[in-house]
């Protein structure tokens, strides 16, 4: 089994709770791991392109002799591992820091890394989000969103922007609403690796942040594009999950596809939110996608509520 799977989507998944946008969705529970026991562990997909995964958001790595990249920066507890991985990877300093999104497995360390120097790159939506939440909250140092300058970001891509560094070209685009509509994937174009942010989830259901722009349908429609982006080679960091290549992609779109299907067809039929969720309409697919944090119910509740609140604006 993989020993990460306790973990994957976990804080995404409690921010939607915890924003009060769950309805009458259950709740999530995440249990926090012992941080001291818990490894990051280093994926070399080559050309100087590496994965670190651990407890929260797989990590994209590109080092060279100018110094080194990084996407996404984890839960700060485990910021000196991070720190102790990267430095196996190169000796040179890390620069900079790209966020795909706000949530905090995602950018937990950025105020870490940016008292160290390290310049912060973002979503213009991402960046408003982390300030909004820093706003809200009288948290002290080290709890999610305590006010904190240095981890809000410094630099916003609106569109698109290039990295050239260590010989690679490094994409980063700024896609349609799916996760967030702040989120940001990244093309390592001479290395042929994709990292998408908790826009795919490899392996098990999904979470769509819908208070932030989150949307099924964007979800379903950006698998085209990573597919069109992708070779038969391409190696694809997914946002939490082992990595994935073009395939599992299309896989996970047809899996997605078929969630919205049946909750449209229940919302079509007038059932409520609490009827769906009591036909157990994904049963068959628990098998191969039920098995981490996001169960069905939650799933069904996230998809019901968007696809109602469509048909009300209608």
């Amino acid at each position: 089994m993989n020993p990460f799977k306790q973990w994957a989507g976990a804080f995404a998944g409690m921010l939607l709770v915890m924003s009060g946008a769950a309805g009458a969705r259950p709740s999530e529970k995440m249990e926090l791991p012992d941080w001291s026991k818990t490894p990051v562990q280093d994926r070399d997909l080559g050309h100087g392109v590496h994965m670190l995964e651990s407890f929260g958001g797989n990590i994209g790595v590109l080092a060279g002799e100018q110094g080194v990249l990084l996407i996404d920066a984890e839960w700060p507890q485990l910021h000196n591992k991070v720190l102790a991985a990267v430095a196996k990877i190169s000796k040179q300093p890390i620069r900079y820091l790209v966020n795909t999104h706000w949530h905090w497995d995602h950018v937990g360390g950025d105020g870490l890394f940016g008292k160290a120097g390290v310049v912060i790159f973002s979503s213009e939506q991402t960046r408003d989000y982390i300030e909004k939440a820093q706003a809200a909250k009288s948290s002290p140092p080290g709890s999610p969103y305590a006010p904190d300058p240095a981890a809000v970001p410094v630099v916003t891509v609106n569109n698109g922007v290039k990295f050239h560094l260590s010989g690679q070209t490094v994409e980063i685009v700024h896609v349609p609403p799916a996760h967030t509509n702040g989120d940001l994937i990244v093309h390592f174009v001479e290395a042929d690796v994709i990292q998408t942010g908790d826009t795919f989830f490899h392996g098990f259901y999904p979470d769509i942040d819908q208070p932030h722009g989150g949307t099924i349908d964007g979800m379903i429609a950006l698998y085209d594009t990573l597919y069109k982006m992708s070779g038969p080679n391409t190696k694809i960091i997914p946002g939490h999950g082992p990595v994935a290549n073009r395939e599992d992609v299309r896989e996970y779109q047809g899996m997605l596809r078929e969630v919205r299907y049946r909750v449209a067809k229940a919302v079509a039929a007038g059932m409520t939110e609490e009827q769906l969720v009591a036909s157990h309409p994904l049963d068959d697919l628990d098998k191969k996608w039920g098995g981490n944090l996001i169960k069905q119910p939650y799933l069904l509740g996230i998809v019901y509520e968007e696809l109602k609140d469509r048909q009300k604006a209608h």
